[in-house]
Order: structure tokens, then sequence, then C-alpha cells
């Protein structure tokens, strides 16, 4: 299992459309190799699932199905319904991305990326209006929490060649993205301090800078202005944001000024 990468594209419109967002980096476990009672043709669908993930959507699924279709017992079962999952979230079908999300789940339920991706799409895509709100809610929260409690297990199966510095990061990057989620709910919850520091907690893990404009602006509703503006110049002068992302918290930057400019009118 790896963290979960969902195209920068979705992100950028949810944070243009002032939804819920969340900020995930890609890493890959290592490649699958012959022998361990893996044959040489079920090595290559795992690595050509691997290698699907710099490919279209579509392609990507199709090499996730082409596994666990010819190879229904892999040890990679759970990875490629997850990836499935994600290639859903990238198509914007999130309806898909939580049914193969769960069924990843069903396969392994320590798999903490279906975790995450499931309390996040399910946080990002709860409304105020939803009757079922509070269920959907406390589902993602619950999600949120499984993932941080399954990395307490240890190196999953697939990931037991990966080197201590790479079992970190990973960690790292699960703890934040569970973060996030927890986050977001809080904000739909209306609990706007609990929202900061949830988002606080998880950039003290990893300073992401898409997780900063979502705390920037928890701070601007909560009319923290400066703080607001503070996050907002972190990612600007980050040398690991892209640019799409600068140009989003200077915009949030200049909506913070002017509001506490007019607030001490």
């Amino acid at each position: 299992m790896r963290r979960s990468t969902p195209p920068a594209t979705f992100l950028l419109a949810a944070l243009l459309s002032s939804g819920a967002v969340f900020a995930q980096g890609p890493a890959t476990p290592p490649p699958a190799k012959k022998g361990n009672g893996v044959s040489p043709k079920e090595a290559q669908a795992i690595n050509d699932m691997l290698q699907s993930q710099t490919k279209s959507p579509d392609e990507q699924i199709a090499a996730a199905e082409a596994l666990i279709t010819k190879f229904a017992d892999t040890s990679y079962k759970s990875f490629a319904l997850e990836l499935e999952a994600e290639a859903y979230q990238r198509k914007q079908d999130n309806t898909k991305a939580i049914v193969y999300g769960e069924q990843a789940l069903a396969a392994d339920d320590k798999n903490y990326d279906a975790d995450n991706l499931l309390a996040n799409v399910i946080a990002a895509t709860t409304k105020d209006t939803d009757l079922d709100k509070e269920e959907k809610l406390k589902k993602a929260e619950k999600y949120a929490h499984d993932a941080m409690d399954a990395l307490e297990a240890g190196k999953p199966a697939i990931f037991a060649k990966a080197s201590d510095e790479q079992w970190a990061k990973t960690k790292a990057g699960v703890q934040t993205q569970a973060w996030q989620a927890l986050g977001v709910v809080a904000l739909t919850r209306k609990k706007n301090d609990e929202a900061i520091a949830d988002f606080q907690k998880g950039l003290d893990i990893v300073p992401d800078p898409l997780l900063m404009i979502r705390l920037g602006r928890a701070l601007y509703t909560m009319k923290k202005f400066d703080d607001a503006i503070m996050w907002d110049q972190k990612v600007m002068d980050s040398a690991d944001a892209p640019a799409q992302y600068k140009s989003i918290a200077q915009a949030d930057r200049a909506r913070a000024t002017m509001a506490k400019q007019s607030a001490s009118k």
C-alpha cells in the first residue's frame, strides 16, 4: 500500500469552489518480485498496475481489473481495488470511488489508503443539507481513525521490503491525510476551532501546501486574519508548492488582507 494520489485538478476544483479538499502525495510500494508463490505473469500484471498510476484513470482501472480478474488470490487485491477507487475519484465519480474503497477494505481491513480515501471523499462531499449528514460525518470520522490505527500493525506484507525511511514517510502521509479528513468533518459541523487544531496536527507532520491553504481558509472564517495571511504567505514562499497553489494562496491572502483592513476601520 502507499499514499493515495488524487489529481491536482480535483483538488484545485474543490478549492476554487470552496469545497472540502484533501492533499495527498505519491508513494509507491516496491514492485512485486518473482518467486514466493508469484508467477512471472502475475508479477508482470502487478508491475503493469503500478506503472498505470502515471496514465489515464481508465488505463489505471483496466490494469487493476486485469490483475484481480486473472489472479483472484493475488496479495495485491486490496491494493488494486483501492487504486481503482483513486481512478474513479480522478474521474470525479465519487460514488464508484466509495464502492471500490469499501471493496478494498473488505479485502484487507488494514488498508490505510482505502480508509483515508473513504474518509476524505465522504467528508469532502457531505453537505449541510444532507438528511444523513451526521451519519456520513461519523462514517468519515471512523475511517480516518481506522487509518491511523492500522499503522499500529506495522508494515503491510507488500511493504515488507521498504526501508525504515520509506515506511516513516508513508506513516507521516497517512497521519496527515487522516487529520485532514477530521478537520473537514469538524468544519462541516461548524466546529472551526476543532478543525483548525486538526489541520495544524496534520501540518505538524507534513507541511503540505494544500493543507496550508485549507487551514488559512478556516482561520479566515474565524476572522483570524493575521494567522490566515501567515499561512497563505507560507504557501507563496514554499519551494515545493506548484504555481497554481501559489496563485490560490495569493488570492486568499489578498482577501484576508482586505478583510483585516475593513475590520480595523
